[in-house]
Formats: structure tokens, C-alpha cells, sequence
């Protein structure tokens, strides 16, 4: 086992890879799974070696520049979780290890696993699914309801703050991965956090001569707070399925009919409080189509 550590010393990490081998995992994606341990999380992987999944990095060359990055806005204030180390197996093809990161604070945005049964990506094929909960429908109904009325009353500096880290992170040729709205926590004192940062863009990669326009890269991701609705043009698979919604329920979807244009609009005022130009703003809000709106 290779083993890199960079904040955090190697007897704290090895303590940790013994506890998780015997450990079950409290989170999972597509390729990894997260284990909870104190202040740290630890992930699981098949692929440390691939950046933006299809990037070969065998050096880590890549990979060890976003972990530098990621300390140095974490320092600067910005909300990023930082990579602490990571070790794999040496003889892996694509890089089976562990990643160390310090643990976000408060809770997810919202909880995948709970919207994933809701989402049009799973109507067709929920055997597919790779996020599953134990919760009961009518709990998973009342956590969306609820989970979306707190969200809605996050405080407008909180998105403010949300949008220019999200600049701060493109700057520096870091992806955001919008998808998952699990890549995302809140906290009612540190605001909004992003976690699952791990690849660069295909500019950086020398993959693509374009450089990309970070102002429209946050104004499309500026809505992951919000639930998209059947028709949006952005992250369509997501949009809430309308007649999987329509189970949880008269009052819950009254909640989430009214909470989720509040934060919508909460986002675009963001959008407009960082100096994103308004031909940029309105041209991804002309492609987005928000649930309730």
C-alpha cells in the first residue's frame, strides 16, 4: 500500500484505514464509499488514478496540485472541504485506496439517497439505482419537504457566499460536480461547503483549447440548491418525476410548491450580488426549469 499524507501525519492515518477495514460504509456513490470516523471521512475508491473519470493521472501529479489548492482556499476562507492523504494499492490499474478528508460540517444540502426514488434517472430502471436509504417513503416524502424549507431559509449571504466560492474553485480549473446535490453541505455558521472536488477540466488536461467561462459554469451551477422540474434543459435526469412526486403527499408537496421558488430566486440574486453579467445569468435560467415555479 502507497501511502501520501500531507496534513495529517501517517500514524493518525493508518489508525483510521484499520478502523474502516472493519467498518460498514455510512455513505455510498458509483465508485466510492464513505467512511465516518471522529472529524474525518474516509472514501473508498476504485479510480484515485482517473481525474473527471477517463484522465489518466498515474503520478497523481494532478491530483496532489488540487489537494495543495483545496488547504490554500480552505485557508483563505473559502468553503472547501480539504484532502488530508490518501494511500492505494500499488499494483492497482486505475488506483484502489483511500482518500482522508477533514469532515464537512453540518449536513448534506439534501440527501441523495432520499430524492433518487423521486427523480426521473431512476423512473425507468430503479433496480439500477446505486443510492439506496433505509428510510420509509413517507419519511423520505417529509425529509424533502422539510429539508427544502430549511433550505429556503438560509440566509441570502450564505448564497451569496455559496457563488463566489464556487468562482474561487473554478479559477482554478477545479470541477464541480452539480449532480449530486450529497456534493454539497450546509451549515447554519459556515454556510454552504463543497465536497467531491478531485478533477480539473479538460483545459487543464490540455484535452480541449477553449478555456472555460467560469461566470456561466457558476450560473449553472448556482441552482443546485433548487429541484428542477420535467423540461429543464439542465441536469434533466434530476428534475423531480411528476408522478413520483405527486406520492408524498398533499401537504409536503404544498411545502416544496412554495420553498423551492424561494431559494430559486435566492440563487439568481446571488448570481447578481457576484457580478455575473445578465446576458450570462438569463441565458442558463432560459435553460432551467424550476419545480414550482
Amino acid at each position: 500500500m502507497q501511502e501520501k499524507y500531507f496534513y495529517m501525519d501517517a500514524e493518525t492515518g493508518q489508525m483510521l484505514l484499520a478502523q474502516v477495514k472493519k467498518m460498514t460504509a455510512s455513505k455510498r456513490g458509483i465508485d466510492r464509499r464513505v467512511f465516518l470516523i471522529g472529524e474525518y471521512a474516509i472514501l473508498a475508491t476504485n479510480h484515485l488514478k482517473l481525474r473527471n473519470v477517463i484522465t489518466r493521472d498515474d503520478d497523481l501529479k494532478y491530483f496532489d496540485e488540487i489537494i495543495h489548492a483545496l488547504k490554500r482556499m480552505q485557508e483563505q476562507k473559502i468553503g472547501v472541504v480539504p484532502i488530508l492523504g490518501y494511500c492505494y494499492e500499488e499494483n492497482s490499474a486505475d488506483g484502489e485506496g483511500y482518500i482522508f478528508q477533514q469532515r464537512a460540517k453540518g449536513q448534506e444540502m439534501y440527501d441523495d439517497a432520499m430524492l433518487a426514488p423521486y427523480q426521473v434517472w431512476t423512473q425507468n430502471r430503479p433496480e439500477g439505482a446505486y443510492l439506496s436509504t433505509n428510510k420509509s417513503p413517507s419519511e423520505s416524502a417529509a425529509y424533502i419537504a422539510t429539508r427544502t424549507r430549511e433550505i429556503s431559509l438560509v440566509p441570502q449571504e450564505h448564497f451569496d457566499k455559496l457563488i463566489s466560492d464556487m468562482l474561487c474553485v473554478l479559477n482554478e480549473n477545479i470541477l464541480i460536480d452539480c449532480f449530486g446535490k450529497s456534493n454539497f453541505f450546509y451549515d447554519a455558521v459556515e454556510g454552504f461547503q463543497l465536497i467531491d472536488l478531485d478533477s480539473h477540466d479538460d483545459y487543464k488536461y490540455g484535452l480541449t483549447q477553449e478555456k472555460p467561462d467560469i461566470e456561466i459554469i457558476a450560473a449553472i451551477c448556482a441552482f443546485v440548491p433548487c429541484h428542477y422540474a420535467v423540461g429543464t434543459k439542465r441536469f434533466a435526469p434530476c428534475a423531480l418525476d411528476e408522478g413520483a412526486i405527486a406520492k408524498i403527499g398533499k401537504e409536503n408537496l404544498r411545502v416544496l410548491q412554495e420553498a423551492n421558488p424561494i431559494i430559486f430566486e435566492k440563487c439568481r440574486l446571488a448570481l447578481e450580488n457576484n457580478g455575473i453579467p445578465r446576458d450570462k445569468m438569463n441565458q442558463i435560467i432560459r435553460e432551467i426549469k424550476v419545480y414550482g415555479d
